[in-house]
């Protein structure tokens, strides 16, 4: 008989002091801000990157997640109905659809995530040091994900964590028993 693997150990994730060794691996304000907020908070580098200042709200201790999400919606042309992928004839009028006409849905999600004060310190001193920087955007980490990912790795090489996976954070953060019920 097989042995189960626990779900605990399924995943690769950081140890406890792993994400502190992290933190005080950055050499500057804004690394040691983004490393924290992934590492504490759990929220993916998609969601970091696409923080805006306006959802850091550093009295209520939170940060507001944005979802932007557009989904098409395929009508009949003859009569509007709704049709799926695969119909060929329209099951409001019964003819033929050639060419189904597309409409976009954008959808919206809020989800808010509690922040711990040293994290918004972090954050906090990122955005002033910021300052001295020509960037006057919306975003708080203006750079790609991609870009995320090769600071996380350099950070890591640094300290000797080697292979961190897109995963690592957030389920350290769920072992961690840091899970509140955000939805």
């Amino acid at each position: 008989m097989a042995q189960v693997t626990p779900i605990r150990d399924s995943k690769p994730h950081l140890e406890p002091g792993q994400i502190e060794k992290l933190i005080a691996a950055t050499t500057n304000p804004r690394d040691r801000a983004f490393i924290a907020l992934l590492g504490r908070t759990g929220i993916r580098i998609s969601e970091a990157i696409q923080l805006e200042t306006s959802n850091v709200d550093f009295k209520r201790e939170m940060l507001t997640i944005v979802h932007l999400k557009e989904r098409a919606k395929l009508k009949c042309p003859h009569c509007g109905e709704s049709l799926g992928k695969r119909h060929i004839f329209c099951p409001g009028c019964g003819n033929k659809v050639d060419q189904p006409v597309r409409e976009k849905i954008a959808q919206r999600r809020l989800r808010t995530i509690p922040v711990d004060p040293a994290t918004l310190g972090f954050i906090d001193e990122y955005l002033q040091w910021r300052r001295r920087f020509p960037y006057r955007g919306l975003l708080v980490f203006p750079f790609t994900r991609q870009r995320g990912w090769q600071l996380i790795e350099r950070l890591g090489r640094r300290v000797g964590i080697r292979g961190l996976l897109l995963t690592a954070f957030a389920t350290s953060w769920l072992l961690d028993g840091l899970v509140w019920d955000l939805m």
